[in-house]
């Protein structure tokens, strides 16, 4: 009998064995892998799948002429922020890299609008130092240096008080995930509702909307706190991608949308969602729009859409007989016997709980308490340091709250600067123009036009940042109701992510345990797209009109 790792004897010509291992054999026969060549790397190479983005922000920086209407400034900052905009649809490259090329280049190209010392006049820095005539008709030189105003107002974006109430939320919502409150609140939900397939999907649904005024990320609350708890039922049930898909497809469907609908609903729902109540007390000062008012306008048609979202979803999903009665009651006894392991309320969650309802009453009463949202962002974040409840090591480990610092400032800043360059003004009165022209009305197409533009963005917040303030001008340039536009594009801007499963992070990573087809994903989300259109035209605008806002 031979031993199974008997060595093998080779013989030299001077006679000396060399015992060699049979595994040592085998990797001798291995070879190495072929060293690619240099055009195959070349092709698959960051630089150049930005070419295309390049040569668009080429085309725009030398294509268009300057004229009365459009600066050589407002072209400039143009075509890089479109190019930036296209590079982020068509490149793998991230995000806050893009925004910090973007910025330094038009800081050495000198593509900002700096403001002369003397009169205190908004001028294109390429002008600094150049002579100029005042209405009066004497000669002055604009007083500024285009080098260092040109950088110092690169970097205003990064000071503006959304951009850190988006940093403190992202830091609120990760004390929600590490304390267990979050998936505390939904295996509560679970435990009270999951009965049945339906009545679980109204589970993940409210959960959402429970959580949603608390953590004001999006992401953080659907991919940290909801989807593990959603992906943990639909194992409990026995489904999987390759086994009976049908019921965990159902609730990574309704668990994606619900943080869509959840996100529209409260103006602490999503991190892009103050940037609209910025542009609109920006052009509309009187209207006044707070949480309270977001809260008010959302409330029917966002309930109406919870309601009705889960029938439309099994009728989607669990079409037939077979699937609707695959369902194991052991997801409620689960549920139990998490919330039972969990014990009761820790320390931490208390603090936490305490610090977040604190927060959403300071929220609630700014209109007299006269508190900044983002003063009482940073509170809550400072007291939860002290306590204890968050360590620094939390604050300066969460990676996705320092990449939305850098890039969402950064677009900022060169939202404003196209606002103070005219280039927001001209394309708004273009668009409104063309809407003119054609005799159509304003608010809903205006309205259904930046619904479906998010179809091309992979970020709901860069969405908003780059079509906000164009559609309000635009809206304002055709005399709409203020108040009805602004609703509408508040709301659309979470609703419409509903379409494409690279929206937003929430909806790439319910999509990515693979219960759902892309075809199948495409295909409800634009039914759903149709859905959200006609609850907000018909409900949301009757519901208005008896507030008095239409």
């Amino acid at each position: 009998m031979v031993a199974p790792y008997q060595s093998t004897s080779i013989r030299s010509p001077s006679a000396t064995s060399i015992a060699i291992d049979p595994d040592e054999c085998t990797c001798l026969l291995t070879h190495p892998e072929p060293k690619k060549p240099w055009w195959h790397t070349l092709a698959t190479s960051e630089a150049l799948t930005l070419l295309p983005s390049i040569l668009v922000g080429c085309f725009l920086w030398f294509g268009i002429k300057p004229d009365d209407d459009l600066s050589l400034t407002a072209i400039h900052i143009l075509a890089v922020f479109i190019s930036c905009i296209f590079a982020l649809m068509t490149t793998n490259v991230q995000l806050p890299t893009l925004v910090l090329t973007a910025l330094v280049f038009l800081s050495v190209t000198q593509s900002f609008q700096c403001n002369d010392h003397t009169t205190g006049e908004s001028i294109e820095c390429r002008l600094c130092g150049t002579p100029s005539t005042s209405l009066s008709g004497e000669s002055f030189m604009y007083d500024c240096d285009a080098t260092q105003d040109a950088f110092a107002h690169s970097l205003e974006g990064f000071s503006n008080t959304v951009v850190w109430l988006i940093f403190s939320a992202f830091h609120l919502g990760k004390a929600v995930e590490l304390t267990g409150l979050g998936k505390r609140l939904s295996l509560y939900l679970i435990e009270r509702f999951g009965q049945s397939p339906l009545g679980l999907g109204y589970a993940v649904v409210f959960s959402e909307i429970l959580v949603a005024p608390f953590v004001p990320s999006n992401t953080a609350r659907g991919g940290g706190i909801i989807l593990p708890v959603v992906q943990s039922m639909a194992q409990t049930m026995g489904s999987s991608p390759s086994h009976r898909p049908a019921l965990g497809g159902f609730l990574m469907l309704l668990g994606s949308h619900a943080n869509l609908l959840s996100a529209s609903m409260f103006l602490t729902g999503m991190a892009s969602n103050p940037i609209v109540v910025a542009k609109s007390q920006e052009l509309f000062p009187k209207m006044g729009f707070s949480f309270m008012t977001w809260l008010k306008g959302s409330i029917v048609p966002g309930l109406v859409c919870a309601l009705a979202m889960p029938l439309i979803m099994a009728r989607c999903m669990l079409s037939s007989p077979e699937e609707k009665m695959a369902f194991q009651q052991d997801v409620v006894a689960r549920a139990r016997n998490e919330l039972d392991t969990m014990g009761s309320l820790s320390k931490k969650e208390k603090q936490l709980c305490a610090v977040l309802l604190a927060c959403l009453a300071f929220w609630i009463t700014s209109g007299y308490t006269h508190l900044d949202s983002t003063l009482v962002a940073l509170l809550g974040l400072v007291v939860l340091l002290h306590l204890g409840t968050l360590t620094w090591k939390d604050v300066s480990t969460n990676t996705q709250a320092w990449d939305t610092l850098v890039w969402l400032g950064g677009f900022i800043t060169m939202a404003q600067h196209l606002s103070n360059a005219g280039a927001s003004t001209f394309l708004g009165t273009k668009i409104s123009n063309g809407i003119s022209e054609l005799g159509l009305p304003a608010v809903p197409c205006l309205a259904a036009a930046y619904f479906f533009t998010t179809f091309l963005f992979s970020s709901l917040s860069a969405h908003t940042v780059a079509f906000i303030g164009t559609f309000m001008e635009a809206g304002q340039a055709l005399g709409a109701k203020p108040m009805v536009l602004v609703l509408l594009l508040a709301y659309f801007g979470a609703l419409g992510g509903c379409m494409t499963n690279f929206s937003t992070g929430t909806t790439a990573m319910y999509y990515a345990p693979g219960y759902v087809s892309r075809g199948k994903w495409f295909a409800i989300g634009f039914l759903m797209a149709i859905f959200y259109l006609v609850v907000y035209f018909t409900i949301g605008l009757g519901y208005w009109k008896m507030l008095g806002w239409c």
